[in-house]
């Protein structure tokens, strides 16, 4: 289960880089300067999540949490563009906060 976090961070930060990508691009090309700006943001915090999926493995619970922001905010920003990132995201989110709570859990030893 802590491999799945990074991937699906992974996943979700690809996805979200090509719709901040996409959503830039075209509000440049039909000159919609907030919509340009929109997608650059979400291009850049998609870059963050990636980052965060592997910081999940020593930080869970505020990657998780950040994970779980970046998906919302991402959504808010590029609407419906950001979906297949928005799952992949909230899904590492969700793992990583509960992977925190677990770890303590799985590495006790009792003699």
């Amino acid at each position: 289960m802590r491999t799945w976090i990074p991937i699906l961070a992974i996943l979700g930060g690809i996805c979200g880089v090509v719709s901040g990508a996409l959503v830039g691009v075209a509000g440049g090309v039909f000159g919609d300067g907030n919509m340009a700006e929109s997608g650059g943001w979400v291009f850049f915090i998609s870059f963050l999540a990636i980052v965060l999926g592997f910081t999940a493995w020593k930080w869970s619970k505020i990657s998780g949490w950040l994970l779980i922001a970046i998906s919302v905010i991402g959504l808010i920003m590029n609407g419906l563009f950001f979906a297949l990132a928005f799952i992949f995201l909230l899904i590492a989110g969700i793992m990583a906060t509960r992977y925190g709570s677990q770890k303590n859990k799985n590495n006790s030893v009792s003699v």
